[in-house]
């Protein structure tokens, strides 16, 4: 008799034992879910009408389509904007007529005073782009 006391509290402990596992590979599981929501979270959601101007990874400026493609064409075309071997900036010194769009810290994207304004404004605009007010979605725990 004693021995069946012992083989069942040894098996209530071992079932004990994986519950516990289970609940933690569950954590661990909510853990890099909530991980993967945090980063999610400094991302911004855009009101409608918006997407993200995306002019470089990370850039959550609330634009519209067209000037989202204004700003992959001018990245694309950016080298081409450049002064031949290169200048005061070294290599990233800008053609005649051409300054750079500055539209995050260190953007050195060629492009024309215009574009550089486009993008300024953007910049001005994007709490007013943000949806729920400028907030982002957060799941916090």
């Amino acid at each position: 008799m004693p021995d069946m006391c012992l083989a069942a509290m040894v098996e209530s402990t071992m079932s004990t034992s994986k519950i516990w596992l289970a609940v933690a590979g569950a954590m661990t599981l909510f853990s890099g879910l909530a991980a993967t929501m945090d980063e999610a979270s400094a991302q911004t959601r855009c009101r409608q009408g918006y997407v993200w101007r995306e002019a470089y990874p990370g850039d959550f400026v609330c634009v519209t389509p067209q000037e989202r493609t204004i700003a992959r064409q001018q990245n694309s075309g950016a080298s081409s904007n450049r002064q031949i071997g290169g200048g005061v900036y070294g290599r990233n010194t800008c053609r005649n007529g051409y300054v750079w769009r500055e539209a995050f810290p260190g953007d050195v994207a060629c492009v024309t005073p215009y574009e550089r304004d486009q993008a300024r404004r953007q910049n001005s605009a994007a709490e007013d782009r943000k949806a729920w007010g400028g907030t982002p979605f957060r799941l916090r725990m």
